[in-house]
């Protein structure tokens, strides 16, 4: 069910990205050799998007495409474009590209439960992709392939790169990796086109997140500033997951919240006791999309702005608790906002505004229709100016 679920919502996410009118899209495919590859994403020619981005394969997947690149089986392509640097940033096909990289390297990750790998903590160090991947906890690994022999017996065969006699790694060293290079002619509708492909192509396989989606598209110092939080902030991790030490979401869930809690903030205007919600097309994920682009364009002044609305909001915040999420946060942190004299928000008041009968009116349709929205928020707002 869970898996049906995400197909659907990958579904979803493609459908509602806009498709822009007279732009030229083209594709340029290259074979790569594999050894090529490998000393390319070494050298830096590929790029992996510098967000944190779970390695959701296990060591069968991963030992699985081993055994197929050995066998000369078809890989699936790896789509990319080029950055302003002309390195190759891989869009689609991150899972199939660190697994054969892991596989070079004779190595897998430690950690068998929700393991990732986060780049950012790395980046900007000097330091190479091995490096990198080191410091998130490798162990060595021997690959190995299965096969019948001529007497229906099953054998095994150990196929790690590193143990492979020098025929054998000539044969595999040469064998073609495809690589479609993704070229759009407009720079300012880029983002925007590559988000639509990304959408497209995350239908199949393991679907993505709308937001791990918007990670891969819209990696810029914004998004930077909401990693940062999530990450280390420890009044943010006991709200989102009841514990200061407690992991990421694997699907980036937390990044979207701080996103949707800026978004608001960008998009509402308050006159008066009244909210006005702007630019909203009638959907959350669009008005996400659309402000992930406008962010982009923000200078480090307005970055900080954000960052430290969102800390001293956390910051007033007294007594902590992870289920105060979603509807109630947003709200909370968008009418605090708009407040001339930003207040403490005790326990008692987050209890009385979330249990009100004004705002409880307000979820009990569909929440995310503008003018539920704007009464939600004048709710909020009222309640904690005491002016309701």
């Amino acid at each position: 069910m869970e898996e049906e679920n995400r197909y659907q919502e990958a579904l979803e996410t493609a459908k509602e990205i806009d498709i822009v009118e007279n732009v030229m899209i083209r594709t340029v495919t290259t074979q790569m050799a594999f050894s090529s590859m490998m000393r390319g994403l070494e050298r830096g020619d590929y790029v992996i998007p510098d967000f944190q981005r779970m390695y959701r394969w296990n060591e069968s997947q991963a030992e699985e495409l081993a055994v197929s690149l050995v066998r000369g089986m078809p890989i699936p392509p790896i789509y990319c474009y080029r950055n302003d640097e002309q390195q190759f940033v891989i869009l689609d096909g991150q899972q199939r590209i660190l697994s054969l990289y892991l596989y070079f390297i004779g190595k897998f990750l430690k950690k068998k439960r929700n393991a990732f790998i986060d780049f950012r903590k790395a980046a900007g160090n000097g330091k190479d992709l091995r490096e990198q991947l080191e410091q998130c906890g490798l162990k060595d690994k021997s690959y190995c392939m299965r096969y019948k022999d001529s007497k229906g017996s099953e054998q095994e065969v150990d196929i790690t790169y590193g143990t492979l006699s020098d025929r054998m790694k000539r044969k595999i060293d040469f064998a073609p990796l495809t690589l479609i290079e993704i070229n759009v002619d407009s720079r300012e509708q880029k983002e925007k086109i590559l988000h639509k492909i990304f959408a497209n192509l995350n239908i199949g396989g393991t679907p993505l997140s709308p937001q791990e989606l918007r990670n891969g598209i819209y990696g810029c110092s914004f998004y930077q500033m909401l990693y940062e939080i999530n990450d280390h902030s420890k009044k943010w991790r006991t709200l989102y997951s009841g514990s200061p030490n407690a992991d990421v979401n694997k699907e980036s869930k937390d990044v979207e919240l701080l996103l949707r809690m800026c978004a608001f903030k960008y998009y509402v205007q308050r006159k008066g006791n009244n909210f006005i919600l702007t630019g909203y097309k009638g959907k959350i994920a669009t008005l996400l999309d659309d402000f992930s682009e406008e962010v982009k364009r923000f200078d480090e002044k307005k970055v900080a702005e954000y960052k430290e609305a969102l800390e001293r909001f956390l910051d007033s915040l007294e007594g902590v608790r992870a289920k105060d999420r979603d509807l109630a946060l947003v709200s909370l942190f968008v009418a605090w906002d708009k407040m001339e004299e930003k207040i403490p928000i005790s326990r008692k008041k987050q209890e009385e505004i979330i249990n009100s009968e004004e705002y409880r009116s307000t979820t009990s349709r569909s929440t995310s229709a503008r003018n539920e929205i704007e009464k939600r928020l004048r709710s909020v707002y009222e309640q904690l100016s005491g002016n309701g």
